[in-house]
């Protein structure tokens, strides 16, 4: 069975494999090459494939197609792994960064917003 991972902008896995084990949003489940052709609602946790190099993905809502021998899983972020306790620290790592980036682009929006209040004030007076 075929596997490709898509983002929005690309796709980051299209492999053989022989087993999924991904988050729905009804609770976890597998797919096998046998199941029939089904789609389902993906929610945040971790897709586990059998393969050899990056058997973990953490993963953010989605959702999976098996069509044929192809499953089809697309989601807007997936941070992939070779073992749980690595993609723990990866998944920590670049939530840290997304919060910096937010914290920031707040500060800047505060400012934004400090200097148009202060320009409207300016125009009363």
């Amino acid at each position: 069975m075929r596997l490709k991972i898509t983002l929005p902008y690309k796709t980051i896995l299209d492999t053989d494999v022989q087993k999924i084990t991904a988050p729905g949003s009804n609770g976890e489940f597998q797919i096998l090459p046998k199941h029939i052709d089904a789609t389902w609602s993906l929610r945040p946790g971790i897709l586990h494939i059998n393969t050899e190099k990056n058997p973990y993905y953490a993963i953010s809502h989605g959702v999976a197609v098996k069509q044929g021998d192809t499953v089809y899983l697309v989601t807007m972020q997936a941070i992939a792994g070779e073992s749980l306790s690595e993609l723990s620290q990866t998944v920590e790592d670049t939530f840290k960064k997304i919060d910096e980036k937010e914290r920031k682009a707040r500060e800047v929006l505060i400012r934004l917003e400090t200097e148009t209040i202060r320009k409207f004030m300016e125009l009363d007076t």
